[in-house]
């Protein structure tokens, strides 16, 4: 069985840093949105996730590690 072959269409983003909240420790803390603009099966669609600070610098390092490896390949 074939999947679907899901292509990264745009990404954007932009940081912020919590403000206001209901939870004192959630103030000040830096974040991240994230949204990505995908095309499977021909339909565009966006999927949007936010992550802290930590979480997007684990994420950079997941991708550069998918990169050295399609790199080998190539």
């Amino acid at each position: 069985m074939v999947k679907d072959i899901v292509k990264i269409l745009d990404i954007s983003w932009r940081f912020g840093v919590t403000a206001a909240s209901n939870e004192s420790d959630n103030m000040g803390k830096s974040f991240l949105h994230l949204k990505l603009s995908l095309e499977e099966n021909g339909k565009a669609k966006n999927v949007f996730i936010e992550m802290t600070i930590s979480e997007f610098y684990k994420f950079v390092h997941d991708l550069e590690k998918a990169k050295c490896n399609l790199d080998l390949l190539l």
